[in-house]
């Protein structure tokens, strides 16, 4: 048998990616572990870790991990992701996935793992993701559409390849939506409620709510929980969208600068005409 250490990074939508490929691991028959030293070594790090708030029997499934050899194998995965490991052409610019054996029958994993290709394998692993999580997801349906418009953090320098996508695009996708399905609403979910302009909204349905933010978990349960959503080049709303099996669900065709979000895979979601700059 062999011991596979998964290290777990970034925000709750990056975490569930994560999540998605450990439970790959499992379908291979491994003994998994989550590597959470990111959460605590880095202080400077911003992001939490959330995901057993969303899963909270998440520690019966997977060994939790945040001792000193955690520590010394989530510092070897820096030491490999920033001087040996280079971004390869078939994923997102900047997801450095990579596996390697750091003791005999111990294997490393980190990455974004931000690719979900149609292989049995890939969609079981889906599938596990969704029965997992589904259970701890609000029952009540809302009938309003969601939009997720995310600005925050996509304006910052250190963000700038991820790219905006403009709001014309949003409300042409919402146009579309809403002259197919009947809405009661419209819900905005944004990181940045000031800079969006509302009018452009209101001329489309007479009942328009900005989603009052809070806790991750919380809004992301909120999101999922909607009769549609426009997501927006992010992996919070594509797997609130995912998770809560959103019938009315689109993602935008580009999801970062240049690149197309085929490379993340889940061809099987219609995608909206936008342009990120």
């Amino acid at each position: 048998m062999s011991f596979d250490d998964v290290v777990i990074k970034g925000g709750l939508g990056n975490q569930l990616f994560c999540l998605f490929y450990a439970n790959k691991l499992l379908f291979q028959k491994k003994n998994v572990s989550l590597n959470l030293v990111n959460y605590s070594l880095l202080k400077k790090n911003k992001r939490k870790f959330v995901l057993d708030k969303l899963l909270p029997n998440i520690s019966n499934i997977f060994n939790m991990k945040n001792g000193y050899k955690s520590y010394f194998i989530f510092l070897y995965s820096k030491i490999l992701e920033n001087l040996f490991i280079k971004s390869e052409e078939d994923r997102l610019p900047g997801d450095k996935s990579f596996l390697k054996l750091y003791w005999p029958n111990c294997y490393l994993h980190s990455g974004y793992f931000q690719k979900i290709t149609n292989s049995m394998l890939d969609q079981n692993s889906l599938n596990l993701t969704i029965n997992q999580i589904s259970p701890f997801l609000n029952d009540y349906k809302s009938q309003f559409l969601a939009i997720h418009i995310r600005r925050g953090d996509y304006l910052t320098k250190k963000h700038i390849m991820h790219g905006i996508i403009s709001q014309s695009y949003l409300v042409e996708e919402t146009k579309k939506q809403i002259s197919k399905i009947d809405f009661e609403g419209i819900r905005i979910f944004s990181d940045s409620p000031e800079l969006i302009d509302l009018n452009n909204f209101k001329n489309l349905h007479k009942n328009i709510i900005i989603d009052e933010g809070g806790d991750s978990v919380d809004v992301f349960k909120r999101m999922s929980n909607h009769k549609g959503l426009i997501a927006s080049n992010s992996s919070f709303s594509l797997w609130a969208g995912i998770l809560g099996e959103i019938k009315y669900f689109s993602i935008p065709y580009f999801w970062m600068k240049n690149v197309k979000s085929s490379i993340i895979g889940l061809d099987y979601i219609p995608r909206y005409k936008c342009m990120i700059k």
